[in-house]
């Protein structure tokens, strides 16, 4: 409940902000010391936080809904990024699923950059646009900085995300992969030693000692006055810990972590980087999603027998797009034996993130949200892949979703895999009916307000999303 509130306190603070608008952007100010912080992007599908800290790492995260988490209708990623030629660099190291039809290192256009606002990318037409925060929002700053997230990247990648520094000297690293805790020796010069050992506000202080490929640490904690003795041997290029000491006792068994790994500076350049998404192609990908469309498919799912049972589908939809502002809302009407029901779409180009964020919920149950990530995965013919957030189905259910641009419409194909076997698959053709109408959408907005004020008792049987299609 405590970080419910919290993230409702968060969104109310975000959404009181005043939007800023699209005014002609000043020239790009290259200090770099303007970029280090945590910024944050506002769009109908939620907030894009992005924090860049001095060192060249980046950690970012778009949540889609309160309570914020990086395990639950999110989308994160990680890694190095810099700053050349009036462009950032980014370099991704790890992010969530999907984000690998994303180039790894991408050069955005920095179209404006102030002390309070950053506007990045070529596309949509008028860059995705952050604001500064002056102080990191402690919810925030916990969860980029969290045993979750240090865990998810060495799990994915084996890379050690370290901590934001704490001194400008010689550093080591280690990670507990189970608990995703890390351990980060500075070692200054002199002797002086600073240890962060996984515990908030609890650091290893004291002294260091190189003897050959012998490294010896000790000190007392700063919160818990702990005495800790630590002693290493360099293997490969790497410190193994083969001897720890709590108190005087025996605590090696309490150490379960990698070796320590030297934390080398990030450098960073635009060699091999590459602009995502030209903006021809950006318009002609928006174009082709403002249409009135029909489109009839079939659905096939495995019954209680173990049958596999085929029913015929068709729906009606509308969608407007916005290449400028990167702005995506649709309502889809689907038809069926006893009527209809809606699905609302809300979409947004994610600059930062290489990514179609799309929020969606249906009139059969409106407090249920739907999210996911489209990427592009072919150009020709324009094909996108669509991935749902985490936690949204279960871990059994491997989800395949792809539509295709048709020079008449799109076709679409769903397939699930329950446990490695079939379990659900649709397929769809739409065909492109009309140009978006005002008329036409303000009829099916008033259609969704009455299914939405239907008596609960009235309202059609709830369907599981893979059958909202």
């Amino acid at each position: 409940m405590r970080y419910l509130l919290t993230s409702l306190v968060l969104l109310s603070s975000l959404a009181l902000t005043p939007a800023l608008d699209g005014q002609e952007s000043p020239e790009p100010e290259k200090s770099v010391s303007r970029l280090v912080g945590t910024w944050v992007s506002k769009s109908d599908t939620g907030f894009t936080f992005v924090q860049y800290r001095k060192d060249g790492w980046f950690v970012s995260a778009h949540f889609f809904s309160a309570p914020f988490s990086l395990t639950r209708n999110s989308v994160w990623a990680v890694g190095h990024w810099a700053l050349a030629d009036e462009s950032l660099i980014l370099h991704r190291l790890a992010g969530s699923d999907g984000l690998e039809l994303v180039p790894e290192k991408r050069q955005l256009a920095i179209r404006e950059l102030t002390q309070k606002k950053l506007r990045i990318a070529n596309v949509p037409l008028r860059g995705q646009l952050f604001e500064r925060f002056e102080d990191n929002p402690a919810e925030i700053e916990s969860m980029f900085s969290s045993h979750e997230l240090k865990r998810q990247v060495y799990e994915q990648q084996k890379i050690i995300l370290p901590e934001d520094a704490k001194k400008d000297v010689e550093s080591y690293i280690s990670i507990d992969i189970k608990r995703g805790k890390t351990m980060q020796y500075y070692l200054s010069p002199g002797g002086e030693f600073l240890g962060s050992i996984g515990i908030k506000n609890d650091d290893l202080i004291g002294k260091w000692e190189k003897s050959g490929d012998f490294l010896i640490v000790s000190g007392v904690t700063e919160k818990n006055k702990v005495a800790i003795l630590m002693e290493l041997k360099k293997t490969d290029g790497q410190y193994k810990l083969f001897n720890a000491e709590a108190n005087g006792e025996s605590a090696l068994k309490g150490f379960e972590i990698t070796p320590f790994q030297k934390i080398t500076p990030v450098k960073l350049s635009a060699d091999g980087a590459k602009q995502y998404l030209d903006v021809e192609t950006f318009k002609y990908i928006y174009a082709g999603l403002s249409s009135i469309s029909d489109a009839t498919g079939v659905r096939k799912r495995v019954t209680s027998d173990e049958m596999i049972e085929a029913t015929s589908t068709s729906n009606k939809s509308i969608f407007q797009a916005d290449p400028v502002t990167g702005m995506v809302k649709g309502i889809n009407k689907i038809f069926e034996e006893d009527g209809y029901f809606m699905t609302v779409v809300d979409g947004q180009y994610d600059a930062f993130l290489g990514v179609s964020l799309s929020k969606a919920r249906s009139t059969k149950s409106p407090n249920s949200y739907r999210y996911q990530i489209g990427l592009v995965s072919k150009l020709e013919p324009l094909t996108i892949r669509w991935f749902f957030t985490p936690g949204f189905v279960p871990k059994t259910d491997e989800y395949i979703i792809e539509t295709v641009r048709t020079p008449t419409g799109r076709t679409s194909k769903t397939t699930v895999k329950r446990d490695g076997n079939f379990y659900f698959e649709f397929n769809s053709e739409s065909k492109r009916t009309s140009d978006f109408d005002e008329a036409v959408w303000d009829q099916f907005n008033v259609e969704v307000k009455a299914l939405l004020e239907t008596p609960k008792e009235e309202s059609p049987r709830e369907e599981s999303p893979a059958q909202e299609q």
